[in-house]
């Protein structure tokens, strides 16, 4: 097997329809050890997409010189990409990657016509996180290594505090390339205090080794650390496994037996819901959120056996109070049926969603055969014009894409997919009323109301605006940032 360590850089904090603009990759053994040489990628923005102005700020990247830096348009990004995660053997491995990186690749792949999952699986390849990893070093094992603490005194997981407090170089910090060498520093630091739990923590990449943990049935309770767990409490607790979720075998429903489980038996369906999502400002009368969490297999779960419970300075990261943690073990093994049937009822309840644009909706199911292998076609033309330098207006790409766009779909989400990739990468193919289609909808984007969740022209202006106002920004290179941002609106508002 080989890790390619990779991150990217966005045009915003929503990764299933922010862009993706930079992207950077470090190929290692699995001694962490570089066996080629770095990686770096640039994407153009297609004509819908502002980026948000404080993204900008953090990234320092700007849209206009995105092209003078090698930019390519997004199929093309994706394409390379895509050939990069495809090598078998392949673990890919970010930082809080699982939560945004590789959520921000399947829906860049799924957006430009490219098997969405395979990458993770296909051909023995897997995916891990550090930050988890971290978190559960901070836990189990964390002498040998420094934990630094934010401004309110708070622990604090951030890779350039991490990188700070353990004297890690850690060069230009949001440029990509510079978060993907400090990532594989600190998992080369973590590797190096206890072999044993990096490797442990390693195999948890593989679902049917986490299924086989979780779903035993002689294991009453384990141990789960996760960032949804605050870090006060060592970012982890001792939960119940309540089983499969809604028949998706990757899903597990999850009850924190820092609580007493028959708290569900006394509300209803309708309360139960609400405290799912319940805010703690909005809490009343001693409520809390619904103590429940989803675990996903394919996620890399950290999960422990409760043995490491018998370590005192484990518990005591943890505030945990043992006497009422085995009491609501006991409980919920009285009452584990009607509070899983309860719970499972209420998720149910909250499954549906409202139909969304075709470039979100990849969770709405899984595409026909029929559709992935026409796709699959179309992008064996497109790679083979990739590897030999080639481009998208290549005459085995222009056959490929007439044949495209004449396809006949299954899936209803695909005419409008490929009509938007056509329209990205090769406008002129199409005809006059699908330029005309195609301007229109560009246009919808480009002038949505500032609180929709894409960025139009009167949102970009108003953050802008709003940034250069803001007296932490009125240093000379940040107005200088924001003010070229303006100009390149101002100039993507005349065209």
């Amino acid at each position: 097997m080989s890790f390619l360590f990779y991150d990217f850089e966005t045009t915003g904090s929503d990764p299933r329809c922010d862009r993706p603009i930079q992207f950077a990759a470090l190929r290692t053994n699995d001694e962490l050890e570089p066996i080629d040489s770095p990686l770096t990628l640039y994407a153009t923005l297609s004509p819908e997409v502002l980026p948000h102005p404080q993204a900008v700020l953090v990234t320092g990247i700007l849209p206009q010189t995105l092209a003078s830096s090698g930019g390519r348009p997004e199929a093309e990004f994706a394409a390379l990409i895509h050939a990069e995660m495809m090598q078998p053997g392949t673990c890919a491995v970010g930082f809080n990657s699982l939560r945004f990186d590789a959520e921000l690749l399947r829906f860049m792949f799924w957006r430009n016509l490219r098997d969405p999952y395979a990458h993770e699986w296909k051909s023995g390849n897997s995916r891990w996180d550090v930050l988890d990893a971290a978190r559960a070093f901070r836990l189990l094992r964390p002498e040998g290594i420094h934990w630094p603490t934010d401004e309110q005194g708070a622990p604090t997981l951030r890779l350039e505090a991490l990188t700070k407090v353990n004297v890690i170089a850690h060069a230009n910090a949001h440029d990509a390339l510079g978060d993907v060498e400090a990532t594989l520093a600190f998992a080369r630091l973590m590797r190096a205090q206890s072999p044993k739990l990096f490797e442990y923590l390693l195999s948890l990449r593989k679902k049917a080794v986490v299924a086989d943990f979780v779903d035993n049935p002689e294991r009453a309770s384990f141990v789960h650390v996760s960032g949804r767990i605050s870090s006060t409490l060592g970012s982890a607790s001792v939960f119940a496994n309540l089983g499969q979720v809604q028949g998706i075998n990757t899903q597990r429903l999850l009850w924190d037996l820092r609580f007493d489980p028959t708290e569900v038996l006394d509300d209803d369906m309708e309360t139960l819901a609400a405290r799912r999502f319940l805010r703690d400002a909005d809490a009343q009368d001693n409520q809390h959120r619904l103590p429940i969490k989803l675990l996903h297999l394919n996620r890399a779960p950290v999960v422990v056996p409760n043995a490491i419970l018998k370590e005192g300075d484990i518990v005591e990261r943890m505030q945990l109070d043992l006497d009422a943690v085995q009491k609501n073990t006991r409980t919920m093994a009285q009452f584990k049926r009607e509070v899983a049937d309860k719970l499972h009822a209420v998720l149910a309840e909250q499954m549906a969603f409202a139909s969304q644009d075709a470039e979100c909706a990849l969770y709405e199911g899984f595409m026909p055969n029929v559709d992935r292998y026409a796709l699959d076609d179309f992008n064996r033309v497109f790679d083979q014009a990739m590897a030999a330098g080639g481009s998208a207006q290549d005459e085995p790409v222009t056959e490929a894409l007439r044949k495209l766009m004449a396809q006949s779909w299954q899936d209803a989400r695909l005419p409008e997919l490929v009509f938007r990739f056509v329209a990205r990468l090769r406008p002129d193919l199409l005809n006059e009323d699908e330029r005309t289609q195609w301007q229109s909808w560009v246009d919808s984007r480009l002038n949505a109301a500032p609180d929709q969740r894409y960025m139009g022209f009167a949102g970009f202006f108003a953050a802008i605006d709003a940034l250069m106002a803001d007296a932490a920004y009125r240093d000379e290179a940040t107005l200088a940032l924001l003010t070229q941002l303006k100009a390149w609106g101002e100039t993507r508002i005349r065209t």
